[in-house]
């Protein structure tokens, strides 16, 4: 061991003699100086804090309109209809829709058809809009679906002049499915067809557009119910993205839209880069960064009539960012409300791997069995994590 540690000492004292020598030489070039130790030392690279994964669009059947052809259904009159269509032309063919559907099986599709019906209703429900599309593919106003491996979407605008019913109130869109009624179309009885509505909430074109968008990629990824669903997150009860809106432009809600060929598309969600633990939300943008937090229980917590619940939130990013604003919504399918569950934090802001604390709450008189949750909103662009909880029945 002495050996050793005079070896050891030596090592060093030649050493420092070295560096002295090089100070000297330095000194006597100029106003070159040696770098301090802590200037030496070479920052870590930035890691995300630990998390639990982001949730994934699971492709079930695995049906898809892999090869979509669009009809375009407008009401005379309406102020917007060459934009709209316009829009139809481009879309199908755009590099949008080419690259936020490639890994989904999404290729470039076509604008079958424009249609242009007579003046706009008063009023409309759902049933009725089903019943308005079928009655056009019924009469051959509009090209009909194939009776195996359909393509078709029919694609339908409501002006802002039209009143809706209670169930419409507030939506800026959905995609659904209609079946073919034997006695309309009798060649086609039961044929389930693809439709997408867009309202126009006199939100200019800018707001239509990234509707339709949304609409559209979401019912090409998902054109069909179960058994021939496609691409959405559909996690287990006990998890509580299960209280979510889970098709594939619906993860990416809050986040601010592109522009492309002058039209306003939202963003949409990657399995890919999730997987990554990358920004979730294509197309990329230049630095994109992404901030959200991670809950901790991750599932959802069964709470007594009456009980609460405290959640351990930390935050994490892909980057280094300023400290980001927490907020709360209640999530899609709640049955419980805000204020009733009465979201609290121990501290609005956080950072990556910075905690703080959520507490949610169970009114005294809920039902049992009742789901409830909210999503955590970061930052500016609101990225949700979801929270859930249970209610049972107490002592």
């Amino acid at each position: 061991m002495p050996v050793e540690i005079v070896g050891h000492l030596v090592c060093v004292v030649g050493m420092w003699r070295l560096v002295m020598a090089l100070g000297v030489c330095l000194w006597a070039c100029g106003d070159n100086q040696l770098p301090s130790a802590d200037a030496m030392l070479v920052a870590p690279p930035f890691q995300p804090a630990p998390h639990v994964p982001m949730p994934l669009a699971i492709p079930h059947a695995g049906t898809v309109l892999s090869n979509l052809h669009l009809v375009t259904i407008t009401y005379q009159g309406y102020a917007a209809v060459d934009q709209v269509e316009a829009f139809g032309d481009a879309i199908v063919g755009s590099s949008w829709y080419t690259s936020v559907g490639a890994e989904y099986g999404i290729r470039a599709g076509s604008h079958a058809q424009k249609f242009r019906l007579g003046p706009a209703p008063a009023s409309v429900t759902r049933a009725q809009i089903a019943a308005q599309i079928q009655q056009l593919i019924a009469d051959g106003s509009v090209l009909p679906p194939a009776a195996t491996g359909n393509q078709f979407l029919y694609m339908i605008y409501i002006p802002s002049n039209v009143m809706r019913d209670q169930g419409l109130t507030g939506v800026r869109g959905y995609h659904d499915v209609l079946t073919l009624d034997a006695m309309a179309v009798p060649r086609l009885a039961g044929v389930q067809v693809p439709i997408a509505v867009v309202f126009d909430d006199n939100h200019g074109l800018a707001a239509t557009t990234a509707t339709a968008a949304h609409q559209l990629i979401d019912a090409v990824t998902d054109p069909y119910h179960r058994p021939m669903d496609g691409y959405y997150a559909d996690p287990p009860m006990t998890d509580p993205w299960s209280l979510i809106r889970g098709e594939v432009a619906d993860l990416c809600n809050g986040e601010p839209p592109v522009v492309q060929d002058g039209f306003t598309l939202p963003r949409v969600y990657s399995n890919h880069a999730a997987e990554a633990r990358k920004s979730p939300c294509t197309p990329f943008v230049p630095d994109d960064t992404w901030s959200d937090v991670s809950a901790v229980p991750s599932t959802m917590q069964v709470v007594p009539r009456g009980g609460s619940v405290t959640f351990k939130l930390t935050g994490w990013s892909t980057s280094e960012v300023p400290d980001w604003k927490l907020s709360t919504q209640v999530s899609d399918r709640s049955e419980l409300t805000l204020d009733q569950m009465r979201p609290t934090f121990s501290s609005n802001m956080i950072n990556n791997g910075v905690s703080v604390t959520l507490t949610l709450h169970v009114p005294a008189n809920a039902t049992t069995g009742t789901a409830g949750g909210v999503y955590v909103l970061s930052g500016e662009n609101v990225r949700p994590w979801a929270v859930g909880i249970l209610v049972e029945s107490g002592e």
